[in-house]
């Protein structure tokens, strides 16, 4: 008996990359009018990977089987590239058995975002990446929903870089750098606007504290390595949050807390989820780390290469929390049908990467830029059955509001390695 629940798989439930576009383009058409946008998402078949925590030890039976996914949004304005957006999802499906009990079933899904990038090519000022991403979890949340999970899981690594897909981009004048410090903050804000966003599907503006408080409250965790919560003021700096205790940060339907969401003094391999790509996979990869606690793994990451050394970086893990009766059927409001849009094989969608990083790309000016998205679309249209979303905006004008300004610019880029001194990082009980 155990053996067949063993080889069951997680059930498969429609994130096609029909829904991935539609909520996408749903979020972007309520940017300011007057921009014509278009949207395209690159999405891989389900393929089996390891487990999250693959060092995990368990006293009793245990069994789990994982799916990943992969998918790439690519957005033009005017047929050029502007920003994109590359995440990763996992759907874990876990057996236990204890004693003479039944066993039992529980099931997770992650997802985590591994690059976000903007082109500079973008005409008009708007918080486009950041309508991108909120887009992208209001599709992970109705896709969540159809499984019955009470939460599913946020995760993204921010570390400044000068580009991440856009080739040479950091040259655009019309680019917008972010220090690495200024680059958290940008995340920081836009999880805010995203998460409130995703489990209201309106613009977190028009969700009032009523509504909030009738469901359960999103919580992102957050720390910077090497950095503690008295030397990091930017955590509670906004106007409208208010520390209702020590490392929690209330922000309308958010509850902000610093840390990882795991204790500080249990074993790392058996609670720290390992994401392909990320310093923390990286570490506990080591031999010797089978016995740091959480705590230990903080420390290693203060000064490991991508996280010390004058580098600020931080991790972010939300949960974000499912309501019952809100999964709702993909409507039929994009512009175009987007039932053909098939799902890649690996090998297919690492060929569409290559595509991207062709050497011959080029985002440096506006001539080359057009060119370059040009060369991937056309590459895409020959090999694939990806059709775009047209997109029309049709939202008001853009106003500054508490979750819009945030003292950060709006266009998230990411360049910049700051080299100020930071404190070490104080032993915590």
């Amino acid at each position: 008996m155990a053996s067949e629940q063993a080889q069951h798989t997680p059930p498969q439930p429609a994130h096609k990359s029909a829904l991935v576009a539609e909520c996408i383009a749903e979020s972007l058409r309520a940017l300011s009018a007057g921009s014509l946008l278009a949207v395209r998402v690159v999405y891989t078949v389900d393929h089996p990977v390891d487990s999250l925590t693959p060092r995990r030890r368990l006293s009793h039976f245990h069994a789990e089987n994982t799916l990943s996914r992969r998918a790439l949004v690519l957005v033009l304005q005017d047929a050029c590239l502007v920003a994109g957006l590359e995440v990763r999802e996992f759907v874990t499906l876990r057996i236990e058995a204890q004693g003479t009990r039944p066993p039992q079933t529980c099931m997770a899904v992650d997802c985590c975002i591994e690059k976000l990038d903007t082109s500079g090519e973008l005409a008009g000022r708007m918080p486009l990446a950041r309508a991108l991403v909120a887009g992208y979890l209001r599709s992970l949340h109705r896709y969540s929903a159809a499984l019955n999970v009470s939460a599913a899981g946020v995760h993204l690594f921010a570390r400044a870089q000068p580009e991440y897909l856009f080739a040479k981009s950091k040259g655009n004048a019309g680019k917008r750098i972010l220090d690495d410090l200024n680059l958290v903050k940008w995340w920081q804000s836009t999880l805010q606007f995203a998460l409130e966003y995703a489990s209201h599907g309106s613009h977190p503006s028009a969700c009032s504290e009523s509504a909030a408080a009738g469901g359960r409250t999103a919580v992102v965790n957050c720390i910077v390595p090497g950095s503690t919560m008295r030397d990091s003021p930017w955590f509670f700096g906004k106007d409208d949050c208010a520390g209702s205790n020590e490392g929690v940060a209330r922000v309308r339907s958010v509850d902000w807390r610093w840390g990882l969401p795991y204790p500080l003094n249990v074993r790392a391999h058996d609670c720290v989820l390992q994401f392909p790509d990320d310093p923390i996979t990286r570490l506990l990869s080591e031999e010797h780390s089978s016995v740091w606690s959480v705590s230990a793994l903080l420390d290693m990451l203060s000064v490991s290469e991508e996280c010390g050394s004058g580098h600020r970086t931080a991790y972010f893990s939300a949960s974000l929390p499912l309501y019952s009766g809100t999964c709702t059927q993909a409507s039929s409001s994009a512009s175009c049908s987007t039932a053909s849009q098939g799902h890649l094989s690996l090998e297919d969608y690492d060929k569409a990467l290559i595509a991207l990083f062709d050497q011959e790309m080029d985002f440096s000016n506006t001539e080359s830029a057009r060119l370059s998205s040009k060369r991937l679309m056309e590459y895409l249209d020959s090999n694939f059955d990806i059709p775009a979303i047209d997109v029309e905006t049709a939202g008001p004008a853009t106003t500054r509001g508490p979750i819009q300004d945030a003292k950060v610019c709006e266009l998230p880029v990411v360049n910049d390695l700051s080299t100020m001194v930071r404190k070490k990082r104080k032993a915590t009980s």
